[in-house]
Parts: structure tokens; C-alpha cells; sequence
């Protein structure tokens, strides 16, 4: 019981004492107050969950590993978003780039989805493959039985597809569409 209280005191000591210091590390990392504190956040369960545990909540030891878990925990906050919106968009990170977020910003997660299962069977099976269910190229080649080239380029179709339909574009007829007749 002892043990228990000791590690709630050197909880909370670390927390009144670096709290906005890992904010802080956070918030450089990823530029977005809310991401920020969801690290935070993150990083002190991540403290809680583990068994360590410093003599001197104020040491530099402690100090350190705590910038370490905010950094760690920062990237991993940045990872997540960042897939988020790679599926959100159905694009690539270089895609991301280039096209304005305005053009999908109306377009939810659902909305997404349908346009997927619209799509002809052997683009949205890619599209969920990889997108959706977080499979490799290679593992989607495997699961489909097609070559990784064809996997490659029927999600690049897709999503070539999908932005077309978002951005007012072509649309399908019973699951296939003028650019698709253009492209078989």
C-alpha cells in the first residue's frame, strides 16, 4: 500500500512540476495546441501505466525520461493524425501537399466509405484494403491474389476516382463510370 501512494505522490510531482514543460516540447513538435495537450495527456497515462518510478521527482534523470516519453508521444499523436488523414483523403502524403484540404473538408468518414463500396469491386477492394483495413501492398497482393504493380495502380486509380467524385466530378452508373470505361 505503501508502494501505491508513493508512485500517486511521484505522479503528481511530475505533473506539477513538468506538466507545461512537456506541453511546451509537444507543442513545438506538432504545432497544434489541442495535439499538444493529447500528447500530454497520453504520455502521463503511459507514466501511470508503467513502473517507473524516481526517488526525486525533480531529478534530471526524471527530467529526461519524461522529454523522451512527451516526444515519443508527440510523434505518435503526429503518426495517428496523420493517417487519419491519409485515409480521410484516400491519398498520399505528397498528395497531401498538393491538394487544398478545402476540397474534401465538407466530406465525412461515412461518406467516404460509401463512395469506396461504389467504386467497381476490383478498385474499392484495394482501396479498402490498404485504406481502410491498414494492409500492405504486399499483404493486399497476397489477399486478392494480383501482383503488387496492380495493386499500386489500382489504388492510384481509385484514388484518382474518388477525388474526381469529390470535387463535383464524374459519377458511377451501376458501379462504373466513364473515366473506368476510358482506363479497362
Amino acid at each position: 500500500m505503501h508502494d501505491k501512494r508513493a508512485r500517486i505522490k511521484f505522479i503528481e510531482a511530475c505533473y506539477k512540476l513538468y506538466e507545461q514543460r512537456m506541453y511546451q516540447v509537444a507543442r513545438s513538435i506538432l504545432r497544434d495546441s489541442q495535439m499538444a495537450e493529447d500528447a500530454v495527456q497520453d504520455a502521463f497515462l503511459k507514466l501511470m501505466k508503467s513502473d517507473i518510478y524516481f526517488a526525486d521527482a525533480a531529478s534530471d534523470d526524471c527530467k529526461r525520461y519524461l522529454i523522451t516519453v512527451i516526444k515519443h508521444a508527440s510523434i505518435t499523436v503526429y503518426n495517428k493524425k496523420q493517417k487519419e488523414r491519409e485515409i480521410m483523403y484516400l491519398c498520399d502524403r505528397d498528395d497531401l501537399v498538393q491538394e487544398p484540404a478545402s476540397v474534401y473538408e465538407d466530406t465525412d468518414m461515412d461518406e467516404i466509405r460509401e463512395l469506396i463500396s461504389d467504386l467497381p469491386p476490383k478498385y474499392s477492394m484495394v482501396v479498402k484494403c490498404l485504406a481502410l483495413e491498414n494492409l500492405s501492398v504486399k499483404e493486399t497482393a497476397r489477399e486478392l491474389g494480383i501482383t503488387e504493380d496492380a495493386v499500386r495502380k489500382r489504388f492510384e486509380r481509385s484514388k484518382t476516382m474518388l477525388k474526381t467524385i469529390l470535387k463535383g466530378g464524374k459519377t458511377y452508373e451501376k458501379g462504373r463510370s466513364v473515366y473506368e470505361s476510358r482506363i479497362s
